[in-house]
């Protein structure tokens, strides 16, 4: 038995094509699990199954809509989709990772510059993609570690679209307040509209959790300059105006993001290609600095 209420077990066969392997993960609304295909055990998948009778089998059915209409390479590949009296499945690309969370922990919540940069770069590139949809760009509204998957290469995929939703302009304020505190912008808890700006704002949270080794921006209320003290000028201002309170003072394109990240890691490897460089020379002037004081005592001597 698990939370859900749903009684699939290793060894089942799924809609007469996908054999279940094992259990993978318990979500907020479903169960997930590893699956082969019968007639072709190469072909592997993970299957998302939520309870007909769960208040929330709705939402996995407008992620499945959701993200049967995206391809992005940091988005799950929807595979199929399929339901019975019972239950409704969701079959997906099985991704070989971990959270973000976990990943974080595993560093003891110290990652590299360069990995804090990687990762944002890639989810500026997937916001710009969601943000540019036609005819209604899509509003993620729930960046946060755990829905964040990476692998051994450091790419991610950004998971579960549980509370996505399409933006249309003649609202005035969204059906609902959800979001994660700690990440969620300000106008997610208010009786206001979110767009694009929302998740930018979520973004720049991401980044002052994972730059200050695990310290929200609401909590510490600090610059991110004072918390984390080599960071690059172009990476502070990055974050800084997209973690502003007010929609109309952040960035308003994940473009603007990606350009500034872009130039905190030029401006990251050149400091760091300035200090080898002089590590390298102070061997090569000692030895100059050497050879003119033998010199100039041999000819004293002359």
């Amino acid at each position: 038995m698990n939370k859900h209420n749903i009684h699939i077990k290793k060894g089942d066969i799924l809609n007469g094509k996908y054999h279940v392997l094992s259990h993978i993960a318990t979500g907020g609304m479903s169960e997930v699990y590893f699956v082969e295909e019968v007639n072709d055990t190469n072909r592997r998948w993970a299957v998302k199954v939520t309870n007909m009778e769960s208040k929330l089998a709705s939402k996995l059915i407008d992620e499945t809509k959701l993200l049967s209409e995206l391809e992005h390479s940091n988005l799950p590949r929807v595979v199929d989709f399929f339901s019975t009296a019972d239950y409704f499945f969701l079959v997906q690309e099985y991704i070989d990772a971990v959270s973000l969370s976990d990943y974080f922990q595993l560093y003891n919540n110290q990652l590299p510059l360069d990995t804090i940069i990687k990762i944002g770069v890639q989810l500026c590139d997937v916001l710009h993609y969601l943000h540019t949809q036609k005819p209604f760009p899509i509003i993620y509204r729930d960046i946060k570690p755990g829905n964040i998957m990476i692998n051994k290469d450091r790419e991610i995929k950004l998971i579960d679209f549980g509370i996505a939703r399409k933006f249309q302009q003649d609202r005035m304020k969204d059906t609902v307040q959800v979001g994660t505190v700690g990440f969620a912008a300000p106008e997610q808890f208010e009786k206001k509209q979110t767009d694009t700006r929302t998740d930018l704002f979520s973004l720049g949270a991401l980044l002052y959790y994972l730059l200050s080794q695990g310290k929200y921006v609401y909590i510490a209320q600090k610059p991110i300059k004072q918390l984390h003290k080599r960071l690059p000028k172009s990476l502070d201002k990055c974050v800084t105006h997209l973690v502003e309170l007010q929609p109309e003072n952040r960035l308003q394109d994940a473009r603007e993001a990606k350009i500034l990240m872009l130039k905190a890691k030029e401006e990251w490897e050149n400091k760091r290609n300035r200090k080898w460089d002089w590590t390298l020379l102070r061997p090569i002037s000692i030895i100059s600095i050497s050879i003119v004081l033998i010199g100039y005592i041999v000819f004293s001597f002359i």
